[in-house]
C-alpha cells in the first residue's frame, strides 16, 4: 500500500468521515459499474456498492488491508456478487426441494403446477422457508447459512467460527429438523 493510501486508510480507521467520503466518492461508481457488470441489475449493484462501503465503515478497526483500498473495495464486491448467485442458486434448489415433495404427496388438482396458482405457492413456501431459518437460534442459523446458502464445508465453518466439526453437523441437522417440522405444520403431507 502506497503511503498515501496508508495515510487515508489510518484515517479512516481513526473515525475520520472526511477521508471515508473522500474514499466513498472516489470508488463508488466504479463499484457501482463493475457490479453492474456481473449482476446485469442496476438496483442491486448499488445496493451492494453501498454495502461494501458500509461494511468498511462498520469494520474498519478489524480489516487488515494488505495491497491497496482499491483492491480490498474491489474484492469485497465482487465477493458479495459470487455470494448473491451462491444464494440464489440455494434457494432454487430448496424450492424444487419442496416443490418435489409437494408434487408427490399426491394434491388434489386444485394444486396443479401447470396453473398460475403454482407460482404464489412457490412463493409462499420460500417465504415459509426463509421464515423458518430466520427463526433458528442464532449460531444454528449462522452455520446453517453458511453451510447451505454459501456452500461451506464443516471443516470450514468450524474453523471460521472456532467450533468443532461435530457442532457443525450438529447444528445442520438441528436446523433441518426444526425446518421439516415447521413446514410440516403449514403443509402437513410433505
Amino acid at each position: 500500500m502506497h503511503q498515501l493510501e496508508k495515510n487515508i486508510w489510518d484515517n479512516i480507521r481513526n473515525g475520520d468521515q472526511k477521508a471515508f467520503e473522500t474514499l466513498f466518492k472516489s470508488y463508488f461508481g466504479q463499484l457501482l459499474n463493475y457490479a453492474k457488470e456481473i449482476l446485469k441489475d442496476h438496483d442491486l449493484a448499488e445496493e451492494m456498492a453501498e454495502d461494501t462501503f458500509v461494511k468498511l465503515w462498520e469494520n474498519r478497526k478489524t480489516i487488515n488491508i494488505d495491497s491497496s483500498i482499491r483492491s480490498y473495495l474491489f474484492r469485497s464486491i465482487y465477493n458479495q456478487c459470487i455470494n448473491h448467485f451462491k444464494h440464489l442458486k440455494v434457494r432454487d434448489k430448496y424450492r424444487l426441494y419442496f416443490l418435489h415433495h409437494i408434487k408427490s404427496a399426491h394434491y388434489d388438482s386444485a394444486y396443479c403446477f401447470d396453473f398460475p396458482l403454482s407460482e404464489l405457492l412457490n412463493k409462499e413456501i420460500e417465504y415459509l422457508v426463509e421464515k423458518s431459518v430466520n427463526n433458528l437460534p442464532a449460531q444454528c442459523r449462522e452455520i446453517f447459512k453458511m453451510s447451505r446458502f454459501e456452500d461451506m464445508k464443516n471443516d470450514k465453518i468450524a474453523e471460521t467460527l472456532g467450533v468443532s466439526v461435530s457442532t457443525v453437523k450438529t447444528q445442520i441437522s438441528r436446523a433441518l429438523v426444526k425446518l421439516r417440522r415447521d413446514l410440516h405444520e403449514v403443509m402437513p403431507l410433505l
